[in-house]
C-alpha cells in the first residue's frame, strides 16, 4: 500500500463523527473493529508532533437521533476526545466543509495535507473527503481508520461492510485521495 510523504509541514488530523452515537447503530456488523485504536493512534501521534487537529462531530437535526446535541450519545467517544486547543467543528450535514469553519480553520493555520479519518466511510468520510480534494487539499485516508456498515442497495444486492468499506476506498483512491494504512503514516512521523 502507498506509503504517504507530507510535502508540507502542517497536515492536519481531521477525525470525523466518532461519537457515541455510532455505537447505537451497531449491531455487530461492522467493519474495522478496531478502526477507534487506530485513530487514537494517530491522534497520539500528531498531539506529540504539535500538529493541528480537528474533532468533527454530526449535530442531526432530527430530535431523535443519537446524533442530535441532545442525545446522551452526542459525546465523543473516549479514545478521541478533544483536549484543550484542539479545535471542534460541529456539521449538520454530512460533509464537514457545509455549513461550518473549517475551511477558513484550515487556511488560517496554512494546512495544505489532510489525514482524514472517521465514521462512515461510506457517508461523512466519503463526502468529505471528495469536497476536501475539490477545495485542493491533498488528502490520506487510512482505510483502517474508517469503517462501514453493510448497505443493501436499491436493486436489492446485499453488501458486507468490508464490501462497502472497499468499494468506497477503491472509488476515492487516486482521484480524491491516497488511500493509505495507519501504520504508514506513523511511519513516517517524528518521534
Amino acid at each position: 500500500m502507498y506509503i504517504p510523504s507530507f510535502a508540507s509541514i502542517n497536515p492536519a488530523l481531521l477525525i470525523i463523527d466518532v461519537q457515541q452515537a455510532i455505537d447505537h447503530f451497531d449491531v455487530g456488523t461492522r467493519n474495522n473493529r478496531d478502526a477507534e485504536q487506530c485513530i487514537a493512534q494517530l491522534l497520539h501521534q500528531w498531539r506529540q508532533w504539535s500538529k493541528p487537529v480537528v474533532h468533527v462531530r454530526h449535530a442531526s437535526r432530527s430530535s431523535d437521533s443519537p446524533y442530535h446535541a441532545d442525545s446522551p450519545f452526542f459525546a465523543f467517544k473516549s479514545e478521541v476526545t478533544p483536549v484543550t486547543g484542539e479545535k471542534v467543528v460541529t456539521k449538520s450535514e454530512n460533509c464537514a466543509f457545509i455549513d461550518s469553519e473549517l475551511d477558513a480553520y484550515l487556511k488560517r493555520e496554512q494546512v495544505t495535507e489532510l489525514v482524514i479519518c472517521g465514521v462512515l466511510t461510506n457517508n461523512s468520510v466519503d463526502a468529505t473527503v471528495r469536497v476536501a480534494a475539490g477545495l485542493g487539499y491533498r488528502v490520506y485516508l487510512p482505510q483502517d481508520a474508517t469503517a462501514a456498515f453493510p448497505l443493501q442497495t436499491l436493486n436489492g444486492k446485499q453488501f458486507s461492510a468490508e464490501d462497502v468499506h472497499w468499494i468506497f476506498l477503491s472509488n476515492l483512491d487516486g482521484e480524491y485521495a491516497q488511500v493509505v494504512e495507519t501504520a504508514s503514516i506513523l511511519s513516517t512521523l517524528p518521534d
